[in-house]
């Protein structure tokens, strides 16, 4: 199967599931979203431009996240900077690097050649202008090779200092640039870009409970190991207290799978995994309640709620270590309420191909069904526990009882 990693598809996670939800219909213009086979989103109202930014951006290839924050930061005091002076450098981008790299080295080599042209006449060196002096300070320090009148330097020790001083800072100049470079070039960040998210996030009702459920897959032929998860929530609430009337708050989302008591939170991304969190009264996504009250709310409640909730958006954050180079890479990814939908559900991405191998499909990652689809064996529901998938078996795979 050709590679389309570099290709932008149209956001396909949202399926057609029958005729009789076409566009067509009267209501399909509409902010309603009751109508049967129609997808509601969480915010109660069509997708539209956002008056409030999302925090974490969803502009990478596949609709995924490239990493970066839209949060201004103003007041910053730049001098703390200057005290983790090779992060910054290091953060910088490779153009701005190599100006940075030009003008240390271009105000080394002038530096010395100031010392070479002073001390010309006393060593013998037959310097007349300040350019031969610092032909003379490139040559020395990058050990490019010359020829002086007296290769002594008339038996002059300022010489000597001055051509081990420079060839040792030059020594450490290079040490460190070569260890700026290398480590941009072996940032672990890209590799986070193989990870992918499901494009929607679905609001699931069981048992009475309201459900969060997304998946998570890693591209890679090398899984990330010890891949860990953590998901937070930031919402508004109206505060007419607070500056333009809003309170902005982060809490954490406790996920149910993976679980932290069972699993240590480790997830297993040798195939997709779901991810699942359970809206109880604790959850940041229930209505307010008193604090402790066991049980969940009811899911027209957690409806109303999300419904009118300013805004809200969900952060995840999964982080892991790459085999080949032991370095931990984050990825990163965000759902709003726009994002997440009610009454669907996730359908199969694992299946058997007809050698018996597991195959999946990114693409499906992100397909949602509609729960009045009856599931058939093409479109299997992937429900429940993380790392358990429905396969669907390839048709030219023999079954063996057969025989």
């Amino acid at each position: 199967m050709p590679c389309s990693i570099l290709k932008r598809r149209r956001r396909p996670a949202l399926c057609a599931e029958r005729e009789a939800s076409s566009t067509d219909s009267p209501e399909s213009d509409s902010d309603t979203f009751g109508a049967v086979g129609l997808p509601e989103p969480a915010s109660g109202r069509r997708p539209r431009r956002r008056q409030v930014k999302r925090i974490l951006d969803r502009d990478g290839v596949e609709f995924q996240s490239r990493g970066v924050f839209h949060v201004v930061q103003t007041r910053r005091t730049c001098a703390i900077f200057l005290l983790d002076f090779f992060h910054t450098v290091i953060h910088l981008p490779f153009p701005g690097l190599f100006i940075v790299f030009l003008i240390v080295y271009f105000a080394c080599f002038s530096l010395f050649a100031m010392f070479w042209f002073w001390f010309s006449d006393p060593c013998g060196i037959g310097i007349r202008t300040y350019r031969d002096a610092f032909y003379l300070s490139v040559e020395t320090q990058m050990t490019i090779g010359y020829g002086v009148p007296d290769p002594n330097f008339n038996e002059c020790w300022e010489a000597a200092v001055l051509i081990v001083l420079q060839t040792v800072i030059g020594l450490m100049l290079d040490a460190t640039v070569i260890g700026i470079v290398f480590q941009k070039l072996s940032n672990a960040n890209a590799r986070a870009n193989t990870v992918i998210f499901s494009d929607t996030a679905l609001l699931e009702v069981e048992d009475g409970c309201v459900y969060l459920r997304f998946r998570v897959a890693d591209m890679s032929w090398r899984p990330l190991s010890q891949a860990t998860m953590q998901v937070y929530c930031v919402q508004h609430h109206r505060d007419s207290s607070q500056p333009r009337g809003i309170r902005v708050e982060l809490a954490a989302v406790q996920l149910e799978e993976p679980d932290t008591d069972i699993h240590n939170g480790i997830i297993f991304l040798g195939l997709p995994a779901m991810v699942s969190h359970k809206i109880d009264n604790s959850s940041p996504l229930a209505p307010d309640v008193e604090p402790g009250t066991p049980g969940c709310p009811i899911p027209a409640d957690v409806r109303e709620y999300l419904s009118q909730s300013p805004y809200l958006e969900i952060l995840v954050l999964l982080s892991g270590t790459e085999e080949s180079t032991g370095s931990v890479i984050e990825a990163r990814h965000s759902y709003t309420l726009d994002d997440m939908f009610w009454n669907r559900y996730f359908g199969t991405c694992v299946s058997i191909n007809a050698d018996g191998y597991h195959c999946v499909d990114f693409h499906a990652i992100h397909h949602t069904y509609a729960n009045s689809v009856v599931p058939n064996p093409t479109h299997a529901i992937a429900h429940g526990i993380s790392h358990t998938f429905p396969a669907r078996l390839d048709d030219n795979v023999e079954d063996s009882d057969a025989d």
